[in-house]
């Protein structure tokens, strides 16, 4: 067993960056402690096997929007077993301080918020209207379609009409053709027997 002192220096005091240590330390079966030391860093002690100190050692090198681990100055010596659970440190007016700091944040969430739901809802108005015009516009494609469909069924009626009055005068046409030509075949057949 071996005991890790690490010193964290960069953005990791009042970014929730202990939180997170004492999370990752009780994953790796850690024990120990964190806190914030007064020239802003933050100062880790954790005891356990080699492996998982050198684990926990990186995985506490943190960037993201809050935290941004710049360096750790790191040293291992003999483990004393002095510890019971890895837990964070907290200062005397600390509570107070981080309980202001989050009423702050609190406050400018909820005024974003707001003025997110303003932009939307001057967006949605903006929607709206554009929605209204379409709905004319629709209407307006929706009359002139009706029109065309009209249109169509006139034409329709009239092409209708002169099929069946050509198909009618094909008939008539046919028919006294076909006469003449059995009145010609029963002449030339009465010709052909004389």
């Amino acid at each position: 067993m071996l005991k890790l002192t690490a010193y964290v220096s960069g953005k990791v005091q009042m970014a929730g960056y202990r939180s997170k240590v004492v999370t990752i330390a009780r994953v790796f079966g850690l024990k120990g402690y964190v806190m914030n030391l007064s020239d802003s860093r933050v100062k880790i002690v954790a005891e356990g096997h080699e492996a998982d100190l050198e684990r926990f050692l990186e995985a506490i090198r943190i960037k993201n929007t809050l935290i941004d681990v710049e360096e750790i100055e790191a040293e291992f010596s003999g483990a004393n077993g002095s510890y019971e659970e890895f837990f964070k440190v907290a200062g005397e007016r600390e509570t107070d301080a981080r309980l202001d700091q989050a009423a702050d944040y609190l406050k400018e969430l909820i005024s974003a918020v707001r003025e997110g739901f303003r932009d939307n809802g001057s967006k949605l108005d903006s929607m709206g209207s554009k929605l209204d015009g379409m709905s004319s516009f629709l209407k307006e494609i929706s009359g002139k379609q009706d029109q065309i469909i009209d249109r169509i069924d006139d034409a329709r009626e009239e092409i209708v009409s002169e099929v069946c009055g050509m198909r009618s005068d094909l008939k008539s046409r046919t028919e006294e053709r076909l006469q003449r030509i059995e009145s010609d075949v029963t002449e030339i057949k009465a010709k052909m027997r004389s």
